[in-house]
């Protein structure tokens, strides 16, 4: 009998033995086969099947890279090849099998397949340009390559009729639909954009670029509560997409869900667990909440795995009541000397400046806060002479129409709280004194007010704000008080008052007494010296740009106080201004004047307001939550040899 024929009746009776679900005996007689014809791809491929069956995964390995070393473009190979390292739970080398089997045999479905790990590990260009290659290799999806050169040559009307007419011969194309979807949120048309993504979404619920365009949309628009379910899909796609959890877990955090965003960060981090930005972020939400200690070592973390993280050594300064090590100074002193970002270089130095600041040395300390700010000052573009010009126009504005106040809206919204001032003026003090009253709920900084002005300014861009205030009737006056009071509600509980301790407020109390006439505003002061030169301390993660040079600050206390004193000739007896020094001396007195300016009772818990577990978010945060201390008072003196141009704008401040 020859060889063919007995491998015949070995395959035939390994058949037979699989038909009648003899597994065991079937491997046996392959194996006997396997031994003699080593390459047989027929005893191969049942061994192969068989060994998947038994979920025997390892063993299937083995098979499938020997077939496709004998059959390399067996199509059906590779497929096995991919699913098998899925089983095996084997990331890496199941992207790897993924991106060879799309180089053979490319399909739209691979592409999305790929696009959607890159997605996963925060990969948004790389997504789209996989899916962009394959439109442009295969003919078939030449109009969409076309729409997709279009916009990047910037010939967006070109891009769209290149869709639709994809769309018109199939109107459920979900590219295209896509596609259509990006150009719509390039030209910031928000509401096309998320009807398409949408569509594309109850077309094919699995495209995680497709759900990672929404989330970024709705986040874009700072819509956080609908971009909450397109982040929560794309983790249900897939359970270790770090970007989503990240991205969500920020949400979250900005939504003032404090331990639902601080539990995404944690869980990002046993995906990644050297992500220093990530252990940044965890460390300030910890922060916020009072977990110092846990805080401290997520900052620790982030400095771990990036040595050079000006920010990280900075947001442990920034606790105050942090003491570094002459290991961490040193370290800090290092990094100088390398090659570092730019703005992690001026973290550090006013890390440096509040590490020699705490060991009290103190003109050391001074160099690292000037060269900080020096640095920082070279980056932004602030004028103090043109501040002073719009403080200028601001009141000759409202002098000139005092009329408008009759327009005034009629409204009974008395429950905002207005903190408002300069930086570091002890409006956090104020906040967290107000906020242990039952009826009083803390927030945060607001943005609402500057929103509304910025968006009364573009109503007419010549004119700008506040000269459109003169378009406005009672009735726009109305919408615009009920539009902060809805637009804050996610901020707050059902308290009958809350607080909006944005500080820059204090230039928009005319547009408050419009919208909000019953708003209470209390002006939070600190004297000058102690202020000013308490903010150039401070290194502040956004705006604030005249924090940065001595001479700037001193310039806009001044312009302030203008602007405060013209306020309160315009509305006398509607705001109340409290001294830093005043609460630190006088507690109780000047805690029941407060309270009875807000029309609430005298609670005891605002006396002891160092106990409440509230978050707060503001550079005080540590301090706010230790007994009255008058330290404070009068700091500056310790800096007093390097601070003659705060002296010559406050020569009484010295005697």
């Amino acid at each position: 009998m020859s060889e063919n024929t007995n491998l015949k009746i070995a395959l035939d009776n390994a058949f037979d033995l699989l038909n009648n679900n003899n597994l065991n005996e079937c491997i046996e007689q392959l194996e006997e086969i396997l031994i003699i014809h080593p390459s047989n791809l027929k005893a191969l491929s049942v061994l192969l099947d068989i060994n998947i069956k038994l979920n025997k995964a390892e063993k299937a390995l083995e098979i499938i890279k020997k077939l496709i070393q004998l059959d390399s473009n067996n199509k059906e190979h590779h497929e096995k090849l991919i699913k098998v390292y899925q089983f095996l739970n084997d990331d890496q080398a199941y992207q790897s099998a993924l991106i060879d089997f799309h180089k053979l045999f490319p399909s739209i479905t691979t592409a999305r397949l790929i696009s959607n790990i890159h997605i996963e590990n925060d990969r948004e260009e790389e997504s789209d340009q996989v899916i962009q290659n394959f439109f442009e290799s295969d003919k078939t999806y030449g109009d969409l390559y076309k729409g997709i050169r279009h916009v990047k040559a910037g010939r967006l009307k070109l891009a769209e009729e290149s869709y639709k007419k994809v769309l018109k011969k199939d109107k459920n194309n979900i590219d295209a639909l896509r596609l259509l979807g990006l150009l719509a949120f390039k030209t910031k048309d928000y509401e096309v954009a998320e009807r398409l993504f949408l569509r594309v979404l109850q077309l094919d619920p699995s495209f995680s670029l497709a759900w990672d365009n929404l989330a970024k949309l709705y986040r874009i628009q700072n819509k956080l509560l609908k971009s909450i379910p397109a982040f929560e899909n794309l983790i249900k796609l897939d359970s270790k997409n770090f970007e989503a959890l990240v991205s969500l877990g920020t949400v979250y955090i900005k939504l003032s869900k404090y331990h639902e965003g601080i539990k995404l960060y944690e869980e990002s981090l046993k995906i990644k667990p050297e992500n220093p930005r990530v252990y940044l972020s965890l460390g300030h939400a910890l922060k916020t909440i009072g977990e110092r200690e846990k805080s401290e070592g997520a900052y620790q973390n982030a400095i771990k795995y990036f040595p050079l993280s000006g920010e990280a050594y900075w947001s442990l300064a920034n606790l105050k009541t942090y003491e570094f090590s002459n290991k961490e100074i040193a370290n800090m002193e290092l990094s100088l000397k390398k090659n570092i970002h730019p703005n992690e270089l001026i973290q550090m130095h006013f890390a440096l400046g509040k590490a020699y600041e705490s060991n009290r040395q103190f003109d050391k300390s001074f160099e690292h806060y000037a060269e900080g700010n020096w640095q920082q000052r070279k980056q932004i573009s602030y004028n103090a002479e043109d501040y002073k010009i719009s403080i200028d126009e601001l009141i000759d504005f409202f002098e000139n129409n005092n009329d408008l106040y009759k327009l005034k809206a009629i409204s009974d919204f008395d429950d905002p709280i207005f903190i408002l001032g300069l930086p570091r003026s002890g409006s956090t003090l104020i906040e967290q004194i107000l906020s242990s009253h039952s009826l009083i709920e803390g927030t945060q900084e607001l943005p609402n007010i500057l929103a509304i002005s910025r968006d009364i300014k573009l109503i007419d861009q010549k004119n700008g704000y506040p000269h459109n205030l003169l378009e406005f009737d009672e009735s726009s006056f109305n919408d615009l008080g009920k539009k902060y009071i809805n637009e804050t509600k996610w901020a707050r509980s059902s308290k009958p008052f809350f607080i909006d301790k944005m500080p820059n407020n204090f230039v928009h109390i005319g547009l408050i007494k419009l919208i909000l006439p019953k708003a209470k505003i209390i002006d939070a002061r600190r004297n000058p010296m102690d202020t000013c030169f308490s903010c150039f301390k401070q290194y502040f993660a956004k705006g604030q740009h005249f924090t940065y040079d001595l001479d700037d600050i001193a310039r806009y206390y001044k312009d302030y106080i203008r602007l405060m004193d013209y306020w309160k000739k315009l509305f006398p007896n509607e705001i109340f201004t409290i001294n830093y020094e005043q609460i630190i001396k006088n507690p109780n007195e000047r805690i029941s004047d407060l309270l009875e300016f807000c029309n609430v009772e005298f609670e005891d818990n605002c006396l002891n307001f160092h106990k409440s577990k509230r978050p707060v978010k503001t550079a005080s945060s540590e301090q706010v939550r230790q007994p009255m201390y008058k330290t404070g008072i009068n700091y500056w003196k310790n800096y007093s040899n390097n601070l003659d141009i705060l002296l010559k704008h406050f020569p009484d401040s010295d005697k």
